[in-house]
């Protein structure tokens, strides 16, 4: 390739300046023949914003991937996070109701304690083994520690 036909290429924004050759035959053309210095600087422009242009490109998809990847973390952890606070308000709900069970069971338990008539205490103990969900053998051995006749 001629050295005019090389400086028409650099001139011409349009065509890509790939076979132009490199800056170092530029260079050494300076002296030889009347190639002008701007030509060299916008050769060596044109392969640092080429080689810059790559980079920037490799960057971009790497990004796009990273951002597809927070994307869908971010649905797992909205899930995540529903399910989380789904669990802390059924926890507030169930203390609440174990406050409001204990409150009466104490209430309970202090009228078993009041009590003077023996119906009166076997009503209350049934009502404290209902609260405290004793199960069927606890219950036997509560009935059978028990003076015989008072669950009849």
């Amino acid at each position: 390739m001629s050295l005019k036909s090389r400086i028409e290429a650099l001139s011409n924004p349009l065509k890509p300046a790939q076979d132009i050759g490199t800056v170092g035959e530029l260079l050494s053309n300076v002296e030889a023949e009347s190639v002008p210095r701007s030509l060299i600087f916008y050769k060596q422009q044109y392969k640092y914003f080429s080689e810059e242009l790559v980079i920037l490109k490799k960057q971009k998809d790497t990004l796009e991937v990273t951002i597809r990847e927070k994307e869908r973390n971010e649905h797992v952890y909205l899930h995540e996070l529903n399910q989380l606070k789904n669990e802390v308000r059924r926890l507030a709900r169930n203390n609440s109701r174990e406050s409001a069970n204990l409150e009466y069971l104490k209430n309970i338990v202090l009228r078993y304690l009041r009590a003077t008539g023996g119906s009166e205490k076997r009503q209350i103990l049934l009502a404290i083994l209902t609260v405290l969900e004793f199960s069927p053998v606890e219950r036997d051995s509560v009935k059978h520690k028990l003076a015989p006749g008072w669950f009849n």
